[in-house]
């Protein structure tokens, strides 16, 4: 779409002070803030045009007008300027992130609560991995006569650990025998193809062991199920109820957000390292006056996950950009030093 540089001015300048304010901006104001302005007929006569071009909308007859999602988009992609990440907020997001530099599952989380601190608004993580991460090691201690130690990892640094007893004496034989089913059936596998139809078939392969390697197996897989439910990270809840007008909206919106299958049906189609989804572009109405604001991160050149914010459309995009995308680089750091050492 290609717009004048009168006509790009104007609607630039009428979404910045509709984020503002939140009232419909009329020619008067327009007048005051735009550079060598053009007169108020004229002002009116394009933002009628921007109207009929499907980036304006005039809410009542008599008002001024305000941006619709369109409009946004194209403000967004197009017209938009980014602030500077401010020191007070680079200090944040350090502290925050520098809480989890030993726990590879905590940087979701403590980066969530950086961006709800410094947006007021729902902070999100999920992992992108396609089929989910893969197991990347899964190891046995023998604790005693009777139990072991199992302990797994996954390709994103998430991991497990949980003592199992086991009824007959654990002997060299049986945790070869596990080894054995481990490194051939369960690693590299993505932990979402780990299913109870997968179990039973690791099961049927232990042949004689299988009642004795039961409980490790059984273990293992609720390990790995725990692993699946944890893929979202959701932080400022309550801060959705400052921009949804009905609590049950809120509620859907937390259902939505809480499942990592609705997040990637959200993200999946996006390439771009930060995107912007707009609520009038997905297939869930509550979301319609929303935006999504995300960033992939990763480790080693590979997308591990996303991080990012949920807001009402009038937003201050250029001011939350900065957080998102810093946020994201330092997440990426950060996950690569962790598992280099867990490699180590």
């Amino acid at each position: 779409m290609e717009l004048s540089e009168r006509k790009k001015a104007i609607l630039s300048a009428i979404i910045k002070l509709h984020i503002a304010t939140g009232e419909p901006i009329g020619s008067k104001i327009l007048c005051d803030v735009l550079e060598n302005a053009p007169s108020s007929a004229t002002l009116r006569n394009e933002m009628s045009a921007l109207c009929e071009l499907g980036l304006l909308e005039q809410p009542h007859t008599s008002a001024g007008r305000i941006p619709t999602p369109l409009g946004y988009r194209l403000y967004v992609d197009t017209l938009m300027g980014k602030a500077d990440l401010s020191d007070d907020n680079r200090k944040i997001i350090d502290g925050y992130l520098s809480s989890a530099s030993c726990d590879p599952e905590k940087v979701p989380e403590k980066a969530g609560e950086a961006l709800t601190e410094i947006t007021g608004l729902p902070a999100l993580a999920t992992n992108i991995s396609k089929g989910g991460p893969a197991l990347k090691r899964v190891e046995i201690l023998q604790m005693g006569a009777h139990s072991v130690m199992l302990i797994v990892i996954t390709t994103d640094g998430r991991s497990r650990s949980r003592l199992c007893h086991i009824s007959s004496p654990i002997k060299a034989e049986l945790l070869s025998v596990f080894d054995k089913l481990i490194a051939e059936r369960i690693l590299r596998q993505s932990i979402d193809n780990l299913t109870p139809a997968a179990m039973q078939n690791i099961f049927t392969a232990a042949g004689n062991h299988a009642l004795t390697l039961m409980p490790l197996i059984s273990t293992l897989f609720d390990m790995v199920s725990d692993i699946k439910n944890s893929g979202v990270s959701v932080a400022g809840h309550s801060n959705l109820f400052a921009f949804c007008k009905q609590r049950e909206d809120a509620d859907k919106i937390i259902s939505i957000i809480n499942r990592r299958e609705a997040l990637l049906s959200l993200i999946s189609n996006s390439e771009k390292p930060l995107d912007i989804i707009f609520g009038t572009d997905t297939d869930y109405s509550v979301l319609k006056p929303s935006s999504l604001i995300f960033a992939k991160y990763g480790s080693a050149g590979n997308n591990l996950g996303c991080i990012g914010i949920i807001g009402p459309t009038r937003m201050s995009y250029e001011q939350i950009i900065p957080s998102i995308e810093y946020t994201a680089y330092r997440m990426g750091n950060l996950l690569s030093e962790t598992l280099k050492d867990m490699e180590d």
